[in-house]
C-alpha cells in the first residue's frame, strides 16, 4: 500500500508543479469578456467591480447598470464595494445630465434601489419619471412593485407591457409565472404554458406541476428529460462517466467467479438511468396529492427524508435490478444482486451527477465520487441483500424479506440526508458521515458474504486484495486529480490549487478509508457474517492471507549453487496460484517469464514453498523458497499434486 500511495503522491506533486508552471488564470482583454465567462460558468466572483470596470467606460449600457444594482443588494452591506449613499449618488448626477438616455437611467435606477430596500412608494415615484416608457426592465420592475403592494391587476398589465416592448423578457415571464402561481390561476398557468415563447421561463418543478395537473404526460416526462440533460457541458458529462467507470470496473473486479456479460451490466446500467427520472414522478405525486414536503419542522423532515426521499429513490433503484431478476437469467449466484443493484444505482447516480455538476461545476465531482455515489450502490446493494437472503438462505417468505432490508436502506438513507437538509440539526451534518462511514463496513459485509456463498465458489479462484485497495487508491486519486486539471485548465492554478486543498482536507481520508474498507474483503465458503454495528477499518494494512500473492509479479535469484538452479535463474515471473500438494496448501505454481528450454525438466513452470513456515511469501518482501520442477509439462495442469511428482533443485530468493 505504501508504494501506491508513494506513486499517488508524486504524480500530484509533478501535476501541481507542472500546471502551476504552464497554467495561468483567464485573462481577458475587455471587461465584457470576464463578466460573460464569469456568469456563463458560475465563478463565485465579484461582479460589482467587473460591472463597474465596465461602466468607467460604457456609462449608457442600461444591462449593466441594472446588474451592478442586482449583485449590489446581493452582498450584505459588511461586502459591499461601495456604500449606499455613494451609489445613490451616481445616479442622482445621472438626472443631472442633459443627455435623455442618461437622465431615464438615473431615475430608473433609482427606482431600482428603492424597490430593493422594499421602499415601493418612492420606487414608484422614480419609475415615472423615465420618459422612455419602453426602457429595459422598467415595466418589469414597475409590475413587480405593484406585486409588492399586492396591486396584482396592475402587475401583470406591467408584465405584458415588458414583453410586448421587448424588455427583459425573462424577468417579465418568470415574474408573471410566479404571479399566476401564486393566485393559483392554474388555467392561466397551463395556457401560458403552452406559449412556447413562454415555456423555457418556467421553473423545472412548476413545469413538471402543471403538466402532471392536466395529465399530460408526454409533456411532463419532455420537461423531466430536458432538465436533466438539457445544456449540459464537456467537463460535467466526463466528470460523471468517470466516476461511473471507477466504480464499474471495481464491482467488475469483486465479481471473480461468473463474471457478468456486458450486454446484461448495459441493460441495467440504462436502466439505472431511465429508472432515475421516476424520482421526479413519484416525488411531484406525492407533493401534489399529500402536501407532504419539507417544512424545516424537525419530525416532519425526519419522515420526509425517510418516506418522500429514501423510500422513492430506494424503489425507483431496486426496480431495475427486479426486471433483470424476472425477465433474464443474469442473476443466477449471490453477489449478481449486488452487482446489479450497484450498476442501477451507478445509472441513478450518473444522471445525477449530471445535474449537479452543470449546476455547481466541477468543484463537487471528488465530494459526489466519495460519497454520494457509493452510498447509492450500498443502498441498492442492501435491498437487493433482501431478495438474495430469500432466495439462498432465508425462508421467511419474499415480500418479508425483502422489505425489511428495503425500509432499511430507505431509513439508512433519510437519516442520512436529514442532518444535512434540516435547519434546525444541520449543525450536526457530521452524524451523516458517520453514517456513510459504517455503511462501507457494512458494504464489506454483503459482498463477502455473497462470494462465500456463491455456487461458483472455486477455491483456485481468489481475490486479490491489495490489487483491489490499489484500484481503489489509484482510481479515485485519478477522479482528484480530473477536477484538480479540470478546475485549473479553465480558472487557473490557483483556483485549481485552491479546490485540490480543499478537497484533500474535507474528503482526501476518504480515500484511505473506503480502500481499506472496500479493499479487504474475505472469503470463507459457506459462512454468513451478521451484520451488525462494528468498527469500521481505518487503516490500509492488510492482515496476512496467503492468497494475495496470487498474480504477484517477483524476481527470483538462485542461493543454492548448483548447475540446474543457474540455468534458471535469475529470472523473473508471476505466481498464477496457490496449490496443495499431497495435503499441504502452502505452495504456489510460479511461472517464470524467461522460459528455459531444458531437456530434463520443464523450464517454463516451477512449484515454490517458503524455508520457514513463520516467514510466509509477500510481496515486497525478500523471502527464502525451495524451488521445486516439473518433470514433464502434463504435471503443470494436473489437478491433485503429489511430492513425489516434482524434484527439488534447491533454494531461492523471491522479492
Amino acid at each position: 500500500m505504501r508504494k501506491s500511495l508513494i506513486i499517488v503522491i508524486v504524480s500530484f506533486v509533478i501535476a501541481v508543479l507542472l500546471i502551476n508552471q504552464f497554467v495561468d488564470a483567464p485573462s481577458f482583454d475587455d471587461p465584457k469578456e470576464k463578466l460573460d465567462f464569469v456568469l456563463k460558468e458560475k465563478q463565485d466572483d465579484r461582479l460589482d467591480l467587473i460591472y463597474l470596470e465596465i461602466l468607467a467606460k460604457d456609462s449608457l449600457n442600461i444591462d449593466y447598470h441594472y446588474g451592478l444594482i442586482i449583485n449590489y443588494f446581493s452582498f450584505p452591506p459588511s461586502k459591499r464595494v461601495i456604500n449606499e449613499k455613494d451609489l445613490i449618488d451616481i445616479y442622482w448626477n445621472h438626472t443631472d445630465y442633459p443627455d435623455s438616455q442618461a437622465n431615464d437611467i438615473g431615475f430608473y435606477c433609482l427606482g431600482l434601489i428603492s424597490s430593493m430596500k422594499q421602499d415601493h412608494n418612492n420606487a414608484l415615484i422614480y419609475f415615472t419619471q423615465v420618459s422612455n416608457d419602453k426602457l429595459k426592465y422598467l415595466n418589469n420592475s414597475i409590475g413587480r412593485v405593484y406585486s409588492g403592494i399586492k396591486d396584482f391587476d396592475k402587475a401583470e398589465k406591467y408584465y405584458y407591457k415588458a414583453i410586448e416592448a421587448g424588455g427583459n423578457v425573462e424577468g417579465a415571464y418568470s415574474n408573471l409565472i410566479n404571479l399566476y402561481y401564486s393566485q393559483q390561476r392554474l388555467d392561466d398557468l397551463y395556457t401560458l404554458l403552452k406559449d412556447r415563447n413562454a415555456r423555457k421561463y418556467f421553473p423545472s418543478h412548476l413545469k413538471r406541476y402543471m403538466f402532471l395537473s392536466k395529465y399530460n404526460l408526454i409533456g411532463y416526462f419532455g420537461s423531466v428529460f430536458s432538465y436533466t440533460y438539457q445544456n449540459q457541458n464537456l467537463i460535467g458529462f466526463l466528470g460523471a462517466l468517470l466516476v461511473m467507470l471507477c466504480w464499474l470496473f471495481y464491482l467488475r473486479r469483486i465479481d471473480i467467479y461468473e463474471p457478468e456479460k456486458w450486454k446484461h451490466i448495459l441493460l441495467i446500467f440504462v436502466l439505472g438511468v431511465i429508472f432515475s427520472e421516476f424520482t421526479f414522478l413519484l416525488s411531484d405525486l406525492n407533493s401534489m396529492f399529500t402536501g407532504f414536503k419539507l417544512n424545516g419542522g424537525v419530525l416532519n423532515d425526519l419522515f420526509y427524508c425517510i418516506i418522500g426521499i429514501g423510500a422513492i429513490e430506494e424503489l425507483v433503484k431496486i426496480l431495475p435490478v427486479i426486471l433483470i431478476l424476472k425477465y433474464t437469467k443474469a442473476i443466477n449466484e449471490p453477489v449478481d444482486y449486488l452487482i446489479y443493484g450497484s450498476i442501477s444505482a451507478l445509472g441513478f447516480a450518473f444522471a445525477e451527477n449530471l445535474l449537479y455538476f452543470n449546476s455547481y461545476g466541477p468543484h463537487i465531482i471528488m465530494g459526489r465520487a466519495l460519497t454520494a455515489v457509493v452510498f447509492h450502490m450500498f443502498l441498492t446493494s442492501l435491498a437487493a441483500y433482501g431478495l438474495m437472503l430469500n432466495k439462498y438462505k432465508s425462508s421467511k417468505g419474499f415480500l418479508t424479506d425483502f422489505l425489511k432490508y428495503f425500509l432499511l436502506a430507505a431509513i439508512i438513507h433519510g437519516l442520512y440526508d436529514f442532518w444535512l437538509m434540516n435547519p434546525i440539526v444541520n449543525r450536526f451534518g457530521m452524524l451523516s458521515m458517520v453514517i456513510l462511514v459504517f455503511c462501507l463496513s457494512f458494504f464489506n459485509t454483503l459482498i463477502s458474504n455473497s462470494l462465500s456463498n456463491s455456487e461458483f465458489f472455486d477455491e483456485h479462484i481468489y481475490l486479490n486484495r491489495k490489487k483491489l485497495q490499489n484500484y481503489l487508491i489509484y482510481t479515485l486519486s485519478l477522479v482528484l486529480m480530473f477536477q484538480y486539471l479540470a478546475i485549473s485548465f479553465k480558472f487557473g492554478h490557483e483556483d485549481g490549487w485552491s479546490s485540490l486543498k480543499n478537497s484533500l482536507l474535507s474528503g482526501g481520508y476518504l480515500i484511505i478509508f473506503i480502500s481499506a474498507n472496500l479493499g479487504t474483503i474475505s472469503i470463507k465458503h459457506r459462512k454468513w457474517k451478521p451484520l451488525q454495528i462494528k468498527l469500521p477499518k481505518f487503516t490500509l494494512k492488510l492482515k496476512h492471507n496467503p492468497n494475495d500473492i496470487i498474480s504477484e509479479e517477483f524476481d527470483i535469484t538462485s542461493v543454492s549453487k548448483n548447475r540446474d538452479l543457474r540455468r534458471l535463474f535469475p529470472n523473473k515471473g508471476t505466481i498464477i496460484k496457490r496449490e496443495t500438494v499431497s495435503e499441504n496448501s502452502d505452495w504456489y505454481l510460479f511461472e517464470l517469464e524467461n522460459k528455459k528450454e531444458i531437456l530434463d525438466f520443464c523450464g517454463s513452470h516451477i512449484l515454490i514453498k517458503s524455508k520457514n513456515p513463520n516467514n510466509q511469501i509477500k510481496a515486497n518482501k525478500t523471502t527464502e523458497v525451495a524451488v521445486f520442477v516439473f518433470l514433464s509439462n502434463d504435471k503443470i495442469e494436473q489437478e491433485e499434486k503429489l511430492r513425489e511428482d516434482f524434484l527439488f533443485k534447491g533454494w531461492a530468493k523471491v522479492k
